[in-house]
């Protein structure tokens, strides 16, 4: 009989929670620590990590010098109401603004930051972060 892959092995898991989040990380050009919910070490081994936070405090104050990540990462903008948010993602120096509900996918390598423009109470920025993707 052959062993379970690692994915089978990841699905037939028992539920789990976990309670202690967000975990904080250092992250080379950020300015703070970073919230994570999601890292590539939870759960037998994830092929994605979740990082971010609420963003009312953040207006006019970058997070983060220009960085790169050696892997794809996907900006979600979420806020209570449509155009809530509004940030401005710096790409390979092309700018571009995102009015929340947004998402902004960066490929891996892409020298980027944002600044928060408009954040009412309860706006997001969560960046999904594609650890195990293929494009690295």
């Amino acid at each position: 009989m052959d062993a379970p892959s690692a994915s089978s092995a990841v699905a037939a898991a028992a539920p789990a929670a976990r309670m202690d989040l967000p975990l904080f990380r250092e992250i080379p050009g950020h300015y703070a620590p970073t919230p994570f919910y999601l890292t590539d070490d939870m759960y037998g081994g994830l092929c994605l990590e979740l990082a971010g936070g609420e963003l009312s405090d953040k207006v006019g104050k970058p997070v983060a010098d220009p960085h790169t990540h050696e892997c794809p990462e996907i900006y979600l903008l979420l806020s209570p109401n449509p155009g809530g948010g509004v940030i401005e993602v710096v790409a390979d120096g092309r700018h571009h603004t995102l009015t929340s509900p947004a998402t902004f996918f960066i490929p891996a390598g892409t020298v980027h930051h944002f600044v928060t423009r408009k954040a009412e109470p309860g706006t997001y920025c969560l960046g999904l972060l594609l650890t195990g993707s293929t494009q690295r």
